[in-house]
């Protein structure tokens, strides 16, 4: 008797959910959910395809969910937007990781005079997870919930350098090598020999390949078990940070990682 009571309590309380169930918000969820577990970017049609909804239905949805932030449109396409990669930042990377590096990141701003920033590796990007900022009037800012490609930021050449650099060359599948400025490298052979340059000295620069008037310099963090967990790095502009400087920046940059690579207990290759 008590199983049977119990069983049609869940039945009632199943047809009350159905009952204040939205679909079109319970669609919206599922649309989320796909931009939130993949970096693809998709065309209303595929989205549609996807979830067998009527494409009238599906533009609605994704134009109100970037009227939120919550994704991005691209030409045709559309993808994760800055409000979900924050909030999927909530539980991104390890928190401790992100705790340690905040007065870390405040005294490389500080010694540099430039704005100070942590990323990790999300998916096929570099996630700017952590930003302090310059302390300079003049400043090239970083912002958290940027995702940035991985060969044309110093962040990103680092973990490329780290994790998709081995011995029998570069990992690149579904990386784009797509040119964000003129000086962006776009070529296998030019981003091998960068990632080896990166390895041999231990810090990677982008040199206006990212954004034009724009120049940045990381290092690796690395975990307990050697691998790199993260990239510490500056962006600064040209103008605050020529070439001339790129050694005393690259030191301040490594004691940085160094740093927080040691209070997280973690150890160098």
């Amino acid at each position: 008797m008590f199983q049977r009571n119990r069983s049609f309590n869940m039945a009632k309380n199943s047809s009350n959910m159905d009952r204040y169930r939205i679909p079109n918000l319970g669609r919206a969820c599922q649309i989320l959910k796909l931009f939130g577990s993949s970096s693809e970017d998709l065309s209303s049609s595929e989205i549609a395809r996807r979830f067998s909804i009527p494409r009238t239905t599906v533009l609605r949805i994704v134009q109100t969910l970037c009227s939120e932030g919550l994704l991005a449109r691209e030409g045709a396409n559309y993808r994760a937007g800055s409000e979900l990669i924050r909030l999927g930042m909530q539980g991104f990377g390890p928190a401790r990781v992100r705790g340690l590096s905040i007065p870390i990141l405040r005294a490389l701003a500080q010694a540099t005079g430039e704005t100070a920033h942590l990323a990790f590796l999300c998916r096929d990007k570099a996630l700017v997870s952590e930003v302090c900022e310059s302390p300079s009037p003049v400043t090239a800012p970083s912002r958290p919930g940027t995702l940035a490609d991985l060969h044309a930021c110093a962040t990103g050449k680092v973990l490329l350098a780290y994790l998709f650099f081995a011995r029998d060359g570069l990992s690149l599948t579904g990386i784009k090598l797509s040119p964000r400025t003129p000086k962006t490298l776009t070529t296998r052979a030019a981003l091998e020999a960068e990632c080896a340059d990166i390895r041999r000295q231990g810090y990677a620069l982008d040199n206006e390949e990212y954004h034009l008037g724009v120049r940045c310099l990381a290092a690796p963090v690395f975990d307990a078990s050697g691998a790199v967990a993260a990239a510490i790095g500056i962006t600064a502009s040209v103008t605050t940070f020529p070439k001339r400087r790129i050694s005393e920046v690259a030191s301040h940059v490594l004691r940085a990682a160094d740093e927080l690579t040691k209070q997280i207990g973690g150890q160098t290759e």
